[in-house]
């Protein structure tokens, strides 16, 4: 049951009204998930799940404890607040703690879709059957995961602060093997409108894959141009959202970090076809409306025409830079062109075509510089034509070095990611020169 602002405002001051300490923010989530699971072309689980947890945090001074319940009773909440209470008497002092902020504006993110409520087990198991006869059709077997959710939450601080939100989410991951296990497709989708998730699709493309990277054949390591399909630019840009830190650049860890001292705002970096930014009430990708200790989120530009415009700036660090707090971004987005996926390998003499990335970890943070592999589907392109499956490859590679090559964009959409989380509207990239480092025979 969503509970409507009034409610939870009246859960939270009562949670407030025994506090004891100096400052104290209580925050409460509270959803029903239903899932679907299936594995070897048959439905394996279902599941339902319905919580409320509660957070509390009470400060005496800069000692700063913690503590969580999901019971909603008088008795509870008086016993969640002594315990975070104690923590805090436990607890050293916390030399970047912050003061609460006061009540602030959100902006209104339209993150939720009433039809999305009434989507039922039902439902889940129609998408489910479209996977499972498509993978007995083509001699295929699937694997595939469906939930959808509807939740709020809401903030309150000791400072007059209240925050309140209830958003609806739908995600679909599904992929096809073959029965030697040589081919392998994958296709995801996620929303907050579940009707934007279009099983039919999905289990296309993740057959289409699967058929198609039937029996690879390795290549040589090195560079090539790549087209990196949008989950995987996804991907990238998860990377790159993870780097927009004021702190570590003024600190010399950053890519962003100027020569001598401070950092690179200002400068053109990248590519002027590169413009990413956040913006939580963006109509296909939808984001929080607050941030770090409650503070409001608006349109930020990160990257426009190839300059960087902005990086990330807790409270802590504004105060001691004497400058302004810059929030994360909830959601992610780049611009991209009116090209379709199809323009870009047509117009790649010779290339890799690359559906996902995977596995991925951190190598040097000063040059954004990051490891991975390939996943579930890579392709030679010669002359403008998907010629054969090639056999998976590790890549070092920086979102700051291919965003300086990019000579093609799709249309963005949004993505689902192998890695990372978060609301991401991306587009298809050709970029001109992409590093893969050795072969990576995997099935």
């Amino acid at each position: 049951m969503i509970l409507p602002p009034s409610e939870v405002k009246d859960i939270l001051a009562q949670t407030l009204s025994y506090v004891k300490a100096d400052e104290a923010e209580v925050s409460i989530y509270a959803g029903l998930r239903e899932e679907l699971r299936f594995a070897r072309n048959m439905p394996i689980s279902c599941g339902y799940a319905d919580e409320t947890h509660i957070y509390i945090m009470c400060a005496f001074g800069q000692q700063v404890g913690y503590f969580s319940t999901t019971e909603t009773n008088a008795t509870a909440l008086e016993n969640a607040v002594r315990r975070a209470e104690d923590a805090a008497h436990l607890a050293p002092e916390s030399p970047e703690y912050m003061p609460r902020l006061g009540p602030q504006q959100y902006l209104h993110t339209p993150a939720w879709d009433a039809a999305s409520t009434h989507f039922s087990a039902h439902d889940r198991a129609r998408i489910a059957s479209l996977a499972i006869d498509g993978a007995r059709d083509t001699n295929l077997t699937s694997a595939g995961f469906f939930e959808n959710s509807q939740g709020y939450t809401g903030m309150m601080n000791t400072s007059g602060l209240f925050a309140y939100r209830c958003a609806t989410h739908a995600a679909y991951s599904l992929t096809m093997r073959t029965s030697d296990g040589m081919g392998s497709g994958w296709a995801a989708a996620e929303s907050f409108r579940v009707a934007a998730i279009d099983g039919g699709t999905i289990t296309k493309r993740a057959v289409e894959k699967a058929i198609q990277s039937q029996n690879p054949t390795p290549l040589e390591p090195g560079a090539y141009t790549v087209v990196l399909e949008p989950s995987a630019v996804g991907d990238m840009l998860n990377i790159f959202r993870g780097s927009l830190d004021r702190r570590a650049a003024d600190e010399g860890r950053s890519y962003f970090s100027n020569v001598g001292q401070g950092t690179k705002i200002g400068q053109t970096l990248f590519g002027d076809n590169i413009t990413i930014y956040s913006d939580p009430t963006h109509a296909i990708v939808p984001g929080w409306p607050w941030g770090e200790n409650g503070l409001p989120l608006h349109r930020t530009s990160w990257v426009e025409k190839g300059t960087l415009r902005n990086l990330v700036v807790s409270r802590y660090w504004a105060q001691q830079k004497n400058i302004e707090p810059m929030p994360h971004g909830s959601n992610i987005i780049m611009e991209g062109q009116e090209h379709t996926l199809d323009d870009l390998i047509a117009a790649t003499e010779r290339g890799l075509l690359v559906t996902s990335l995977w596995y991925i970890r951190g190598v040097d943070p000063q040059t954004m510089l990051h490891t991975g592999l390939t996943r579930d589907g890579v392709f030679l392109i010669e002359r403008g034509k998907v010629t054969r499956p090639v056999v998976n490859l590790r890549w070092n590679e920086s979102p700051a070095a291919i965003f300086k090559c990019v000579e093609m964009m799709s249309r963005p959409e949004r993505v689902v990611t192998r890695e990372g989380n978060g609301p991401i509207l991306a587009p298809a990239l050709k970029i001109k020169e992409f590093h893969f480092t050795s072969v990576s025979p995997s099935t």
